[in-house]
Formats: C-alpha cells, structure tokens, sequence
C-alpha cells in the first residue's frame, strides 16, 4: 500500500477486506517527545542508505552491509579505520530533525492514529499486542514470541532437507532399507524419527499431477513428523513452497491409468466401468475410438478406389468398343452410368469391402491423442481425470506401439481363467442358441448314423437272397420278427435323441461346438505370454472363477493402492538395536538438561527416557483382542512392527494374521474399546474371598460369581442338597448306628410298626455325575462343561459389556489349560493370602457348631431309646405282675381263704421284689461310654484338619497362579490376614484404579522434558494440543476461568499423548493424566485467557494489599500501585523524558502530578506480565481525577473492589499494627494520620465510587470487616463472573452472533452512540406484544446485547435470551413492527416538569386513562390520577393513579390515549388550605409525623453529651434528626446533617464506654483497650 495512492480509509478498508486478514496486531508506543529525540539522532550512511542510532555511532559500533565482499584477511586497523571513515561520512537527514520529527508525530496523530485505534479496538484483544517502544529490537522480539507462545500459536511447518552433501547413501538398496536410512537422517532428536509416509518412495508432487515417479534419495525431505522421498529438483522446489496441496486428501491416491485385458466374456468391460466409476475416471474403448477415423479412411479408400476403377473401366470399354468400331460404323459415348461400368464397378467395389486394411499404428495414434487432450482439459484440476483401457493393448505389437508413445499404463491388469470353464460358460451362454442348434444337430447325425446301422446291415444281407420280392413279403408277413424300423418309429427315436439337458455338468456343452471359442482362448493366453514376456509396467494377473465384479474390483483397488498402504514385518534386531540407540542418545542429551539441584533428577532423567511405542492394543495381542474380545498379555519375544510401532503376539499364526491384514485390527477413527474388568479372585478356604469378592463387586458395579456354586446349582435342581468336599465328610459315627439299631430294635418289641420312608432314587447324567466327582473329589471336568460354565462370561451378556469377579477358578492346572486353549484371559488375578492359623479362628466355629449338632443329635437317640426302653419294661411289668398276681389269687383259692391281710400284702411285696429282680432298672443298666468325644479333642482333631486341608489348598493355588504368571497374566496379593475393614480398603485401592482409568488402558503417555518438547514443537514433530499451555489436570479439577497461564514452559512438566505435547504444572497432575488421558480430554477445551484487570479499593488497614498481593502471586498477575509503577519507569526508563520529569519534581521534594503518575501507570502496562496475565491496582484510583485520567488513557479495570470499612475498625488495626514488633520499616502509623487519611478517603471515594457506578456499572462493594478468605472468595466469584460473561461476548461476536454486554465496561456514551433502532425500547416486547417497554431507567446493562455493532437493551432475562437465541428475528428488516416516530413516543415526567407545562391542562380532567378503560368505561372506574404519575403522549399530558397504571400505558398508549369522558362525572375534591384549619390540626397536619418520629429516636437513645445538659442534648439531637431526615431538603443537606447526626451519637457513647472502661485500678498501656486513648483524647476535645 502506498501513501500517496490510497487515503488512511481507504487503507484501512483495503486491510479489513483482504482475503487473509491479519490475525495479530502490533501497536508499539513511543512518547512523542521520545521519539523526536530517537529520530533527531538518526544519521544516514549514504552509500547504502542504513540508519544508524545515536548510540551506534557515537560508540563506533557500526556493522556495515556493503554489496561487495569484504577481504577476510583484512588486518583489524585497517577495519577500525574504515569504520572511522564510514562515521565521518554519515549525514544528518533534515527530516528528522526534531521539528520536522514533531510536525510529522503531529500529523500522524491527527489523521492516522484515530482510524488506526478504531480498526484495533474493533480487533480481537486477545490478539492484539501493546509494546513499549522503548525497549531494543530484541526485548520487542522476544516479547512477541513468548506472546505467541502462550498462545500456543502453531508454527509453519518447513520441509526440511535431510540428505547431507557429505553423506553416502546406500547403493542398490530396496525401497524398506532406503526409508530406514533416511529417517533417521538428521533427526529432530534421538528416539524421534522420521516416519515413513504413506507415499513410501513414491514422488507427492508427481503423484499428484498424476504420474507414479519413484523419488530420490538426494532429495528426501521432512515435513511435521513424516519423510517424502521427491523425484527432482523442480518437484522438491514445488514441495517446499506449498506442500499441503500435495498431501491433503484424497491423496496418496494412485493415478488411474490402468488396461484391463482378458479372454472374450471374462467381464473386462463391466470390470472397465466399476474401476472407472471407483476413481471418477474415464473408460477408454480404443475400438470405439478408432471406429469414426476407420469408418472415413474406409470411406477415402472406397472413394479413391471407386474413380480409379471408374476410369479404368471407362477406359477398358471405350478400348473395346474403339476395337469393334474397326468392324462396325456404330459410335457410342461411355460414362459412369454405362452398363459395363456399374458392372466392373460393383465387382471391384464388393471385392474392395471385402479386403478391409487399416493402419497398425491407428489404435496407438488415436489413443495418444485422447489422453492429451484429457490432460489438457485437467491441467487446472485439483484431482487428475484418469482413464481405463478396455482390452488394450491385445498384443505385443500394440504394446510395443504404446510404449513408443510413452503412454504405457502404469498397471495392466489380466482376467484369467485357470480352468477355462467359466469364460466357456459366459460364451456358451452368450451364443447358446447358435451352439444348441450346433450340438442338436450333431446329435441328430449321431443318432440318424447309429439308428441307419441295422438298416445297413439288412440291406447287406437282402443281397444274398435270389427273390427279393419274397423277402419282402415275408417281411409283411411277420413283422414282429423284423429287425427292420418304420418311419414312424424312426421319428419318435429322433425327437428322443436331439433332447438337451437342462444343466451341462461344466456349463456348457464340451463338444466340437466349443472348438472355435476354446482356439480364442488359447489364442489370448499365447498373446498375454507373449506381452507378458516383454512388460515393462507393472501387471497382476487376476483369477475371476468364483468371484463377482465387485469382489474383482476390491482386489484391483488393494493391488493399485498397495504402494500406498503401510508396511507390517516382523521386529528384527535390527529394530531393537536402533531402539537402543536412541534412548541411549536421548538420555545422553536429556543428562544436562536436568536441575542438578533438584532431588528428583533422577526421576525426571527416567522421564525423559523414551518408552517403547507399542501399538493401539499395547502388550496384548491385538489378534486375540479382535477375534476373541480378551486380553491376552504378550511379550516381544513374537512381535511385528507396523506405522512405527510394535504389536506384541501370542503365536506366530497370530503374527502371521496380522501381517496379512494388519488394518483389521488396528483402530481406525477411534481408540480401541478395552473389554469390561474381569478379576479372578482366588484363596484358600477360610481365606474370606467370598464375603470381600461380593463385597468388592457391589462396589465396583461387577458381577460376583462362585465357579463352585455354579456347578452346584446345576445338581441341586435334582439332588435338592449340596455337595460337599470329600476331605469335609464327617466319618461314619458306629455309636450312632448302634443307637439307631437299638431304637429299631425296641420298636419291633413294643410292637411299633415305623413308618419306611421310600427314598427317591436320582438317576444322573454322566455330565452331572463329573460335576459331583469335581465338587466331592477334585476330579477335572471335561471342556464341554467348562464351555457350558465359565464361557459365557466371556462371549455373552450382561457380562461382556458390565464385568464380573470369578472365584474360585481356575483350580488346577487342567482349568489354566483350559483357559489358555480358549484364550480366556482375566485382567488380574487376586489371591488372598492368609495364614493356618487365621483359617483355623474363621472355620473352626462353624465347624464345632456342627460338631454340637451331631452331638445334639446323638443325646436326642439316647433319649428315644430310654423312653422307648423304659416304655416296654413298663409293659412287661405290668403284663408279669398281672400273670403273678392271677397265680396268687389262684393258689390262695386253693388254700386256707381265712388268710388274714398281712399275708396278702407280704404276697405283693414278694412280686415286687420278683419283678424287681426279673426287670432291672434302666439306669443301672445303662453307663455312660467312655468312648465319646470330649470338646477339647474335637477342637484338637478339627485343628488338625483345617491345617492338612490348607496346606493341599495352598498347594494348589501355588500351582495355578505360578502357570497364570506364566502367561504374564498380572497378579495382586491381598494380606486377609487383617481386619475385613482393612482389606477391603487395599482391595478397593488396587483395584478401583482399573475400573476408573478402564477407557485408558491401551492409551500410552510419554514424559519428555520441556526442552525437548520445545524442539520438537519448533520442527512441527509434535503439536500443541488444544490445551495450549494450559493444565488439563487441573482445568479439570478447579473450572475456574483466571487460571494462571504457565508461561515459560521451563518449569513445567510435559508429555507427549498421540501427536500433542501437554503442558502440566506438577509431577502429580502429570502422572494422574497418563492413569486415564481420555477422561480428562473430554472436558470442554479452554479458550485463550484474556488478562485479569482488578483494582482493590479501600481506606487504610482495610487489607487491600493483602488481598491484592495474594491474587496478585495466585494467578500471576502484577501487582501495582502509583509509587511502584513511578519506581518501575525510573528504573527501567531512566533516559526518558517522563522519568526526567519525575527526577526533576522528586528531588525538589514536590508531589508527583496526577498526569505524569497515570502516564507512568501507562508506560508499566505494556509489560509482558501485565499483557499477557494482567493486573491488580492496589489503591488506586483515589480520586476522581485520577479515574478520570484512567478512562482517558483506556486503563479500565474489569472490576474495582471496594473494602468498606468504618473509622473505629481502621482505628483499631492501626492500633494493633503500631503495637507489633519486628516492623519492616518506619511507618506513620499514629491515630491522627490514619484518620486523617480515612477522612480524605472517605470524601474523594463516592465520587469516584458514583463516576465507576455510571460510566462503567464495575464497582462492587464488599465488607472489609468480613475474614480475608471470604473476601478473597467473593473477589475470585466475581472476577470469574465478569471473565465469563467476556469470554463469551468475545466468541459470539467472532461467530456473528449477538452476545450480552453485562460487564462489559460500556459507557452511557458508547451505549448512546450505538444504540439500534429501537433505542432504549426492548425489541422483543415491541415484536412479539407490541409493546413499548422502555428500559433507560435500567442504569445496569444486564439484559442489553450487541449485535451487528449496535447495541440492543431488553426488559428481562427472557426476553434476553430470545434475543440471543434469534436475533435476526427482532431487529430489522424481519421484525414486524416498527418503532413509532420519536414525537409519538411516551415521555415520563416529573411533578416539577407537568408544572412547568403549566398552563397546559391534563386530559381526561385529571382521571386515569387506564383505570377507566380497564374499568369498561364505567363511572365508578373513574379515578383521578396523581401529579408524581404523569406522562406526555402526542404533546398530551396525563396522570395515573400509581405505578401499574403509568407503565401500563407506556408500554401500550395507542390503547388508553384517545377516550371520552362521560357528561356526568366525579366532582373535584378541592383541597383546604394547611392556614384554615385550627391550630391543633394544623400542627397534626403539618409537623406531627416528623416530631413524633424525632421525640421516638430521642426516646430511644436518651443520649447524653459530654459537657453538656441532658435537656440541650435531647434538644440538639431532635434538630439534627429533622434536619437529617427532611425529604424536602437537597440530597447534600441530607447528607451533611447525617453525618452530623451520626458524629453526635458517637460522642454521646463516650461517657458510657469510658465510664465502664476506667473501673477499678490503674491499667498500664498495655493492658488497655485498643482504641481506649483515642477515645479518651476525643473525650477530652470535646470540652473545648
């Protein structure tokens, strides 16, 4: 752009509608005066035109840039002399001369600088940069880098030239050896190779002008992260231009220029048309092509012929004619129509038609022509048009003519069918009438032969008889003995014969028919051998028996894109020695970069080591993964290398699946999906790994599984009982039996019958039966039951998807075969560990309950059997006393019957003592055994077996988990010997981490240190993520928006995830972000953070530096105060003229004007912390001016706090500071200067408090008496709110959208000058009601938004979201009403306004319009309106009974403005005069509220006045409260007699304090109250 061509709008206008528009804008500022005296002592050398400053030349350190080269052995006094001359010959310029320096800073601030701050304050400020010209070249420079940089601005990525004059390349290397050599040419750094491309060898630049060109080794270039191999000098300086265009997609994309020869009918055409339609190509038929150009070289041919012959016949009659005018007098005159001609003319013609001979060399003419002018149309494309040859070339000839013509095909392609039966098919079917009618006929003959033969043989025979008539006869005579057939019948034998099958058995017909197509297709095999023999390009033979043209069409896109598909091999130790290499390299180059004082050095030399790059399934074998959905853990010892990283395998057939295909298990657009947790949980019995597995999995949302109790659930369906372990079977109790034998036994002899209990027989399967044998024995179960079993929890759902914890399995080594033979892999295996003797205290109580069972049991026996005996020794004693008693009886009826009674009760006595001695008692017959268990022996005896089944136990499990780490299967063991509370919480610990950071289990990070991650984004290896250089960790944690920016990168600590480096401020966050990186990438992204700007507010002791250092050392940011920044320019900026000013002022001892302190407050600002970060104003502004001369430099904090405090508090902080020892330094610190401060402070702050309340709605007001956490709190939300509601303002308005303007800063001015169309009346009320609702009363732009550039305010939130949602909805020209003209808007006004109108009457007599009209015009809706609710409408005054009214009408007064009152209506109430009534009510009327109100508050507080009576201070205190609270009075008196007011109850609370303070004896200092002398001193002033 020049000067003198475009005016400073047009320029500008030129800048903003360029098709790149500048992202950055620079402003470097420089004080006028500052730069006359920089442009006044610029010197000009005149040979080269170079500007030198006034410290080059006169220091004599010029470098001179001259055009000829200078000798180097040029001895150093003559190159000091020289310098001398250069100096001597330096002139001034007259345009810098400070005058002429000063006109022209004056001319460009009057016209350019306005337009230009316009355009800059319309740019985004994020990235707009303010520099300080006053800094070197170098300070500007490196500000603007570490600017970009915390931006995490992405570099230009370079191609980057790697071969090396010097370097050797290898000679005849393949096309792998020559890319492994040539990434690790030149490298960014050790570990970090070039990775191959998916062009391989392969030229970009000449592939994407549609040609296959192999590149250069001297030529190998770098580009990001990738290697390309370029074919010339000419591609390679194209190439690094511009190399996006040749590798954007749908590159690498191989050229269609392709032939697709075959045999007749093996599908080359429809095969032609799919590959054509695959690369939007162009089919090339050659026979189609050269058919117009035969056809009109036929037609030339015919006509030459035809004129040739023409006048030879003509020629040859008129000869033969002339010859027989010898003999004859007749003459004739022969032309083209003479008979003789036609005729001669016909046979030629026909014969010519006959002799078709066209050029061998047409095909390759026409065909070459086409694809030029296919090039020429595509020259300008982006994607080149390719084409397909369809059966050409068919032979060597044509190919040969091809090649001459250089356009060969890159890939000819040869339908082949091996067999020949299926290309004989397709003929067949395509000329199968012709070839039926063939073999039909064929048929025909055969059968006509075979019938004509017993014909034959009869006639042979016939001519051996004399009589032929008698053999005829004798044939009619017994036909039946004929071997000779009708007619007829040799009819019916014809059509039988010629009957085709349905279905030949090789698709067609393999007789002579076929003769003529099978010679075809010999033919076209000899001719492709013969091609083939002599190819140069690149050719594939493809079978087409069995496949479709879409299975042919697969395969030619794989052969033709296989140059472009990455290359799997095996790992080589070629690979590891590279490997080694590197990190031996890198650890090398990473040593010095570490903080020797640092204790972790170590650690960070550990991070800085490169891991290995596994591949997307890590050290599990992505073939069992994809096929099977397990994890099965792998080691290197099987491994291929694929894209640069490695894949472990379980087999070499898994290796050799994935080398075949390996893109079928690698993740293509997304990670891999790991599969749910599976756990194992294994231990001894007693070890509590049932109660925690259940436990455990509740917790982690799993699915618990017993293995036992599956297989137990199976049997129990039909055993209704449990399985037991066999070593767990309590031993047959013989004492038991013997008891039960004996109860039997004394059933049978009382005669009981028992009642048999009929037991069913289960009858199992042999599947049920090996079940029962696992639980009770341990015998092994076949697979098929494990299938059934433990399958599932793989392969079905709910458990694929959800997880499970098994336990119990595996339990031997034939269940770890099982699961290897199946690929049935957990994640971990968890064994819980526990001792003897803790399974001893856990089993022995449930097992000793059993014990007492078995012992209840037995006693309960006993008893059965005692009654049972008892029972029956009763029966028998009562039977045998009975039998001894009828044998009494019987011997007494036999003897003397006058026996006396003491006989017969000696007779009883005897049979008792018989049937005491017959049935003995039970009890002396039964003693206790000796052979029962005693408790201490069981305890002993169960001990004992707990211990011999846990070692078995521990020895199996040792057993299964060795086979299980065998397989790298991970291993946790859990210590169950502890509380259940404690191992469940290491249970929880271990394994919770597995199911949280489950998404990230084939992610991998890679610690570097922030200086390699600095080289390797400088070369574009690597990318800045979309955290930029934020903490994704603790973005995550703390959404907060004024995070610190972590900027230098030098103390951060980086990790490489996929392509992006990340950015963390500790090892902590670092290491949390490599256990589950996907968790935490799934947060919304940061936008780039505006600068904090804050200023804090407040009379002194109020805690304002506090608060501001603390914010200020939290986030960064710069801390400043008016002194600071007035230190900071005389420090930094000594030389110029505003720091010269200031030395000047200082040293007189005079105060710093406001001017030059605000322009020093300017000059820090554009330091890059304050730029970048932002800062926090720490008591400043003071005054209004000060504000004032803020908003006129463009310094606007976002939000000013202010910490309110009143005098007695600041009082007594600064009383508690005065008494603390150990001060930094001698402050002033006594009662009278903090008042005095607080009292200026307190009369400049509401005015500056008011300015910030109407310019700019930022000033908050907080309580200072409030704990510093809760103020820093409060401050943090706020800064928060206000960084929300800018962040958001800026990425609506970038978009186009409309955004909220609330916090924005915006002055009443700015707001004015762009307000839209509507003004300040909501547009959406006015849209979708109709109606006017003025918001100008709203001094907050809460609801109020821009878009378009112009400013739009809204009634309520409501509104003010629809506004945002659909704007163009509201605002012209889609909104369907219009603004009514300013005279036809409602204007409130006031009572003193509606008096100034005067004499102007009301309308509608003074009666509400809108109660009236709400009213239905009705008599009683007519009410007079008050004079304080008054509106003017179309130069129409009227007045409102309240409020609602007045806003009703306002927002809709076409509705109530045009009414007619009534005839009849209300009478004016006139009002009496105050003067007329009696002296009582007038003083009721008049005084009494106001009195009543002061005599309240006097009664209330009952004050006392030192030194003065009570009556005068009840008096005084009266006056000042009226005085204060007259609402007729000025805002000021108000204000003035509150203040006095509140002074007069603060001395009236004197006597009461000191009264209770002074009881007592006399306190030292020390142990008085804070603010005790202060108030006793204002005690005592008062006397005066």
């Amino acid at each position: 752009m020049s000067e003198e061509c475009l005016k400073i709008d047009e320029q500008i206008a030129m800048i903003k509608n360029l098709k790149l528009t500048p992202d950055f804008i620079i402003n470097i500022k420089y004080a006028d005066k500052d730069l006359a005296k920089r442009l006044a002592g610029l010197k000009q050398y005149p040979e080269t035109g170079q500007l030198y400053t006034r410290d080059q030349w006169q220091c004599e350190d010029v470098y001179i840039k001259k055009r000829d080269s200078v000798d180097d052995e040029m001895e150093d006094e003559e190159e000091q002399g020289l310098q001398r001359d250069v100096i001597d010959q330096m002139v001034w310029a007259p345009e810098n001369l400070t005058k002429n320096a000063l006109y022209r800073i004056n001319i460009y601030k009057d016209t350019v600088l306005k337009p230009l701050e316009d355009y800059m304050a319309a740019h985004n400020p994020l990235y707009r940069m303010e520099l300080d010209g006053h800094n070197t070249p170098e300070e500007l420079h490196s500000y603007v880098m570490s600017r970009l940089g915390s931006l995490a601005i992405k570099r230009v990525s370079i191609p980057i030239l790697l071969h090396q004059a010097d370097e050797d390349l290898p000679e005849e290397a393949d096309t792998e050896e020559l890319l492994r050599h040539m990434s690790s040419s030149n490298p960014v750094a050790p570990g970090f190779r070039w990775r191959r491309s998916r062009w391989g060898s392969t030229c970009p630049v000449a592939l994407k002008e549609g040609r296959m060109v192999p590149g250069e080794p001297e030529l190998s270039v770098s580009f990001q992260d990738k290697l390309y191999i370029l074919s010339s000098s000419e591609a390679y300086q194209k190439f690094v231009t511009n190399p996006r265009q040749y590798l954007l997609p749908p590159m690498p994309r191989p050229p269609c220029k392709v032939s697709i020869v075959g045999p007749p009918q093996s599908g080359k055409s429809t095969l032609c048309k799919l590959l054509a339609q695959h690369y939007n190509a162009l089919v090339l038929d050659v026979e189609d092509l050269v058919q117009p150009i035969l056809a009109k070289i036929e037609q030339e041919r015919l006509d030459k012929i035809k004129e040739e012959t023409t006048q030879l016949a003509i020629e040859r009659i008129k000869k033969e004619e002339e010859d027989g005018r010898e003999n004859s007098d007749d003459s004739s005159f022969v032309e083209e129509d003479h008979p003789q001609v036609k005729a001669i003319l016909l046979g030629v013609m026909e014969e010519a038609k006959q002799h078709n001979i066209s050029p061998a060399t047409l095909h390759a003419e026409v065909l070459e022509k086409r694809i030029k002018e296919i090039e020429e149309a595509d020259q300008d494309a982006e994607v080149k048009t390719g084409w397909v040859l369809d059966n050409f070339p068919s032979n060597r000839s044509q190919m040969d003519l091809l090649r001459k013509g250089e356009i060969l095909p890159d890939v000819i392609f040869c339908l082949k069918d091996s067999v020949g039966h299926k290309v004989l098919e397709r003929m067949y079917e395509r000329n199968k009438e012709s070839v039926d009618e063939a073999v039909r006929k064929r048929m025909q003959d055969e059968q006509s032969a075979k019938n004509e033969q017993p014909l034959n043989i009869k006639e042979n025979d016939s001519e051996m008889h004399s009589n032929l008539e008698a053999v005829i006869e004798e044939n009619y005579e017994n036909p039946e003995q004929s071997d000779a057939l009708s007619p007829a019948d040799l009819d019916v034998i014809k059509q039988e014969a010629v009957t085709l099958p349905d279905h030949w058995e090789l698709g067609y017909p393999d007789g002579p028919e076929m003769k003529d197509y099978k010679l075809q297709l010999q033919q076209f095999v000899s001719e492709w051998k013969q091609m083939q023999s002599a190819l140069t390009a690149a050719n594939s033979v493809l079978e087409i028996d069995g496949k479709s043209p879409e299975d042919l069409l697969h395969e030619i896109v794989l052969l033709m894109e296989k140059p472009f598909k990455y290359v799997s091999c095996e790992l080589s130790q070629l690979d590891l020695d590279e490997e080694e290499e590197d990190i031996e390299a890198l650890a090398e180059l990473e040593g010095p970069n570490l903080d020797s004082s640092d204790n972790d050095a170590a650690d960070d030399e550990g991070d800085a080591t490169p891991k290995r790059l596994l591949g997307d399934t890590l050290h599990f074998c992505p073939v069992a993964f994809k096929n099977q959905n397990t994890l099965w853990p792998c080691t290197e010892e099987i491994a291929a290398k694929y894209r640069e990283k490695i894949f472990y395998f379980s087999s070499t057939e898994a290796r050799d699946t994935f080398l075949q295909n390996p893109t079928r298990f690698v993740a293509k657009t997304e990670p891999l999906k790991p599969p749910a947790l599976r756990i194992l949980s294994l231990g001894t019995r007693g070890s509590g790994k049932t109660s925690h597995g259940e436990w455990l999995a509740r917790q982690l949302g799993l699915f618990h599984i017993q293995f036992r109790e599956q297989l137990q659930m199976l049997l129990i369906a039909k055993t209704k009982k449990r399985v037991s372990y066999a070593d767990e079977v309590e031993p047959t109790d013989e004492s038991l039996e013997e008891l039960v034998t004996l109860i039997q036994d004394a059933r049978e002899e009382a005669g009981e019958e028992e009642e048999e209990v009929e037991k069913e027989v289960v009858e199992l399967t042999d599947e049920e039966n090996t079940i029962k044998d696992y639980l009770s024995d341990g015998d092994p179960l076949t697979p098929h039951i494990l299938d059934m079993v433990i399958a599932p929890f793989w392969k079905q759902e709910p458990y694929m998807s959800t997880g499970f914890i098994l336990e119990g399995f595996p339990h031997d080594s034939e269940e770890v075969q099982y699961m290897l033979d199946r690929q049935l892999f957990p994640d971990v295996v968890v064994t819980m560990e526990v001792d003897v003797t803790d399974v001893q205290k856990r089993l022995l109580p449930t097992y000793m309950e059993k014990w007492r069972e078995r012992c209840d049991h037995r006693e309960a026996q006993k008893n059965i059997l005692h009654d049972l005996l008892k029972k029956n020794r009763e029966e028998k004693i009562v039977r045998r006393r009975a039998e001894l008693m009828a044998e009494t009886l019987t011997a007494e009826s036999k003897g003397d019957e006058e026996d006396d009674e003491e006989e017969e009760a000696a007779d009883i006595d005897e049979i008792e003592a018989m049937l005491k001695e017959e049935f003995p008692s039970e009890e002396d017959s039964d003693k206790d055994s000796e052979n029962e268990e005693k408790e201490e022996t069981a305890i002993e005896r169960l001990e004992i077996e707990i211990e011999q089944r846990f070692a078995t136990d521990e020895k199996d499990l040792a057993t299964v988990t060795e086979l299980l780490s065998e397989q790298n299967i991970p291993s946790i063991s859990i210590s169950a010997s502890r509380k259940p509370l404690m191992v469940r919480n290491q249970l929880l610990q271990k394994l919770q981490p597995l199911l949280t950071n489950r998404e990230s289990l084939f992610q991998t990070c890679q610690p570097i240190s922030s200086t390699l991650a600095k080289t390797l984004l400088l070369y574009s290896y690597k990318l800045h993520s979309a955290f930029g250089c934020w903490d994704p960790i603790k973005k995550y944690k703390e959404i907060d928006l004024i995070q610190p920016l972590q900027w230098p990168l030098n103390t951060t600590h980086p990790v490489i995830f996929n392509q992006y480096i990340y950015f963390f401020e500790s090892k902590e966050n670092r290491n949390t972000f490599m256990l589950n990186p996907l968790k935490y990438l799934r947060q919304p992204k940061p936008t780039p953070s505006l600068p904090v700007k804050l200023a804090v507010v407040g009379p002194p002791k109020s805690g304002k530096t506090t608060v501001a250092q603390s914010f200020a050392q939290k986030y960064g940011l710069a801390r400043l105060s008016i002194g600071r920044a007035m230190r900071i320019v005389l420090e930094t900026q000594e030389h110029t003229d505003l720091a010269v000013q200031l030395k000047q002022l200082l040293s007189q001892g005079l105060v710093v004007p406001d001017e030059l302190a605000i322009q020093c407050m300017e000059v820090v600002l554009l330091s890059s912390v304050c730029s970048m970060r932002g800062y926090v104003l720490d008591g400043f502004p003071m005054t209004l001016k000060q504000a004032e001369l803020m908003a006129s430099r463009s310094i606007i904090p976002m939000i000013v706090i202010e910490l309110k405090l009143d005098s007695v508090e600041v009082l007594r902080r600064g009383h508690m500071d005065k008494i603390k020892l150990n001060k930094p330094h001698l402050m002033h610190d006594s009662s009278e200067i903090l008042h005095n401060r607080t009292s200026h402070y307190k009369q400049e702050v509401e005015q500056v408090k008011k300015y910030f309340h109407q310019q700019y709605q930022n000033w908050i007001v907080l309580d200072g008496f409030k704990s510093k956490w809760w103020i820093w709190c409060r401050i943090g939300k706020e800064v928060s709110i206000s960084m929300a509601y800018i962040h958001g303002f800026l990425e609506r308005t970038l978009s186009g959208q409309a955004a909220c303007i609330n916090r924005m800063c915006i002055t009443p001015q700015e707001l004015q000058h762009r307000l839209g169309e509507f003004s300040h009346y909501c547009p959406v009320c006015l849209a979708v009601y109709k109606h006017l609702a003025d918001c100008s009363e709203f001094v907050f732009l809460t609801h109020a938004a821009e878009y378009r550039g112009q400013f739009y305010r809204m009634c309520g939130k409501e509104h003010l979201e629809k506004f945002l949602s659909t704007p163009d909805q509201f605002v012209t020209p889609s909104c369907p009403h219009a603004l009514p003209q300013p005279h036809l808007l409602p204007t409130k006004l006031s009572e003193t306004q509606v008096k100034n109108r005067f004499p102007q009457q009301v309308e509608m007599r003074g009666f509400c319009p809108v109660t009236y009209l709400s009213g239905k015009q009705r008599y009683e809706a007519l009410i007079r309106g008050k004079m304080e609710y008054a509106v003017e409408y179309r130069e129409r005054l009227y007045v409102f009974r309240s409020n609602q009214e007045q806003d009703m009408f306002l927002r809709c007064p076409e509705t109530y403005w045009d009414q007619r009152l009534p005839v009849k209506v209300p009478p004016l109430c006139e009002p009496v005069p105050l003067t007329a009534i009696p002296t009582l009510g007038y003083l009721e009327q008049g005084v009494a509220v106001a009195v009543i109100k002061a005599m309240t508050a006097v009664g209330c507080l009952k004050p006392k006045h030192p030194f003065i009576s009570i009556e005068r201070s009840a008096l005084l205190y009266v006056a000042f409260y009226l005085k204060a609270f007259n609402h007729k009075n000025a805002d000021c008196i108000r204000q003035k007699y509150k203040k006095k007011l509140a002074r007069f109850e603060e001395n009236c609370a004197l006597i009461p304090y000191l009264s209770s303070t002074m009881r007592g004896n006399c306190r030292p200092p020390s142990e008085r109250p804070i603010d005790f002398e202060f108030k006793l001193k204002r005690f005592l002033a008062l006397e005066d």
